[in-house]
């Protein structure tokens, strides 16, 4: 009796074991994944020009919210937060993916899925309400 609690206990660890592995296993695929995948440097330019005209557009609200002493509910601290953190996010991004772009090599895709990310953000924002001087 005891060799089978013995062997049973030992059983449930190996399983345990073999649960766990897999699961570390399956973190690791998807490191690598995220840490090895890339998109062409077309694709990126692409979203890169994309950026660049969102972030002329933040600029103009900027300036519209500071020329028109900051009108609510419009230019709220909330919004121009928002608009900030997005450009700020976005030229993080655009700065280190501009040497692929021009190089034409390929850009790792969390710094482009970060471009997105920053360009869905400013498109979520009022930039687009405000025609700016």
């Amino acid at each position: 009796m005891r060799k089978l609690l013995v062997i049973a206990a030992l059983a449930l660890s190996l399983g345990a074991c073999a649960q766990v592995q897999k699961v570390l296993d399956e973190a690791k695929g998807i490191y690598d994944f995220a840490t090895t995948a890339t998109v062409s440097a077309a694709q990126a330019g692409i979203v890169a020009n994309a950026y660049d005209a969102l972030k002329a557009t933040a600029t103009n609200y900027a300036n519209y919210c500071i020329t028109q002493k900051f009108p609510q509910p419009l230019c709220s601290a909330a919004n121009r937060r928002a608009v900030i953190k997005g450009v700020r996010s976005g030229d993080a991004a655009r700065a280190q993916i501009e040497l692929s772009i021009t190089t034409g090599q390929p850009v790792v895709a969390s710094l482009y899925n970060t471009l997105v990310a920053a360009i869905q953000a400013l498109q979520t924002t009022p930039i687009s309400t405000v025609k700016g001087s």
